[in-house]
């Protein structure tokens, strides 16, 4: 067995050790909480500049000394190697990964100072972001589905600990319960799926499905049975309708900065290994499905959300909503080199991670002061802290899609790749009508920041180095990639290969 590819997987392989190094390393100096926090960015930022360099030189660094070379992909992705027929390495695998990896990074800055973690064991709290943090790597590249199941295991038990990690808490105690029941249930649901794929195929490789082969090219009631269980498996780890049911308790139970984390790196992680194994979807007779699934997700996502008082519940609405929306762009993605809709997915995932991440580091500054996530605690924010407010509202309104802020070129990239498509142009309508229902509650957080009376007397509020550097850095992203979007996109074209 030749395991000189094992070099394309060197960032995975060094936070697994640097996640096992945090473990012993609080056992025996358990008080050394921030030194936790900030080893782990280092390394995270490490693994960040690993990956990045990629895209410059078009190869690993000594990837020639081991025969590992970069070759183009079927799907003009650049494929650099495939490590023992189970893990690809490739453009696509690599962007998703850098975006968890900066995903992850801002979350351990958010959690840095937040009040609930005052006394928690941030080395275990932080080995266990670093172990979710490889297994979300290693699914975006799987090209073999017991890798993606070993993966996608790795992602959720971490998951569930920390969506529990306030043991004192009841809260957190049941969203962490409900959490893991739905999980295995939908891990149950996977693997019976894809025992039948197994029997089906005689393997449990990709490429099948990349092929677009079911009974000599037409798939039959088994071959529908076993994608329907394949992607109801991985709809509950996405929080899709109507797969979503867990999302909101969960949300709410687990400490924010975990919330935050939920949100955002899992969701990525899913969406990057729904592109690669269902680019073919056209093939496989799914488009239907997935765009009726993306009009439900997106719509009972944003009507769930209207309601809401409490902001951890709204935005695991949102995020639900948001899903729907990539999704949307996923139904619009063909085998194709440079297609829209592959462009469209990775251009709204990068996206939101920054704007979601920046509402969730407002909400930590204020929780921080009123030790409360309800709506009504941002009331009066705008006398507090101008710039603050200023900050959330931008977030807000990306998140909407009101230009000149990212998240309007991520809409913009995702209606361009569904009016390309005429049999899709009544779900671009579907997904301009829930912005408009979005506007609605992401302007009632607005409204309460701006235009209303604090109920108690509005304190100072402590501004931590940390949380400020993920404002800043959330905000320039989001302000930088709504005005100036020419070079991301360019980085997005050149992962899919223009």
């Amino acid at each position: 067995m030749d395991l000189k590819p094992l070099i394309l997987l060197s960032p995975e392989l060094f936070l697994s050790f640097l996640g096992l190094l945090l473990l012993v390393w609080e056992a025996f100096f358990p008080k050394t909480r921030r030194a936790f926090v900030i080893v782990s960015v280092m390394g995270l930022l490490a693994a960040v500049l690993y990956l990045a360099q990629m895209y410059i030189s078009r190869a690993l660094p000594w990837a020639g000394a081991f025969g590992v070379l970069p070759n183009p992909g079927t799907t003009g992705w650049i494929q650099y190697g495939v490590v023992l027929g189970m893990e690809s390495v490739d453009s696509l695998s690599v962007f998703f990964k850098i975006v968890i990896l900066l995903s992850v990074i801002l979350v351990l800055c958010l959690s840095l100072d937040y009040h609930e973690f005052a006394d928690a064991p941030m080395g275990t709290y932080a080995s266990l972001l670093l172990f979710g943090t490889v297994g979300m790597m290693l699914l975006v590249g799987s090209v073999d589905f017991l890798m993606a199941v070993i993966s996608l295991e790795l992602v959720s038990i971490p998951s569930f600990i920390l969506t529990g990690f306030m043991v004192h808490r009841g809260s957190s105690n049941e969203g962490a319960i409900k959490f893991f029941l739905v999980g295995t249930f939908s891990t149950a649901l996977l693997l019976f799926g894809l025992s039948y794929y197994y029997g089906y195929f005689g393997s449990t490789g990709i490429e099948p499905l990349l092929q677009g082969i079911g009974n000599n090219g037409k798939p039959d009631l088994v071959f529908s049975l076993i994608l329907i269980f394949i992607l109801a498996g991985l709809g509950f780890k996405l929080a899709m309708v109507p797969f979503h049911m867990w999302a909101p308790d969960a949300y709410e139970g687990a400490p924010t900065p975990v919330t935050a984390f939920l949100s955002v790196a899992p969701k990525a992680a899913g969406i990057g290994f729904l592109l690669r194994i269902l680019i073919n979807h056209v093939d496989l007779n799914l488009t239907p499905v997935l765009a009726v699934l993306s009009a439900l997700t997106m719509t009972v996502g944003n009507i769930g959300a209207l309601h809401q008082t409490n902001v951890k519940r709204l935005m695991a609405y949102s995020s639900i909503a948001q899903v729907g929306y990539i999704l949307a762009a996923l139904t619009a993605a063909v085998v194709a080199v440079g297609d829209l809709g592959s462009q469209a997915v990775m251009v709204y995932t990068f996206l939101y991670v920054f704007m979601n991440l920046g509402v969730f580091a407002v909400l930590i500054l204020v929780s921080n002061q009123t030790r409360s996530d309800e709506i009504t605690t941002f009331a009066g924010l705008s006398k507090t802290s101008f710039g603050l407010a200023m900050a959330l509202a931008v977030f807000l309104l990306s998140l909407t899609g009101i230009p000149p802020m990212a998240g309007f070129v991520g809409k913009f990239a995702l209606f361009a790749a569904l009016m390309k498509n005429t049999g899709l142009v009544w779900l671009g309508v579907v997904a301009v009508v829930n912005s408009v229902i979005s506007l609605y509650y992401y302007f009632r957080i607005v409204r309460e920041v701006f235009f209303c009376e604090p109920q108690e007397p509005a304190r100072p509020l402590v501004f931590s180095p940390a949380l400020i550097c993920c404002v800043v850095a959330t905000l320039a992203v989001t302000l930088a990639l709504g005005v100036f979007p020419g070079p991301f996109l360019n980085w997005v074209r050149t992962v899919v290969g223009i």
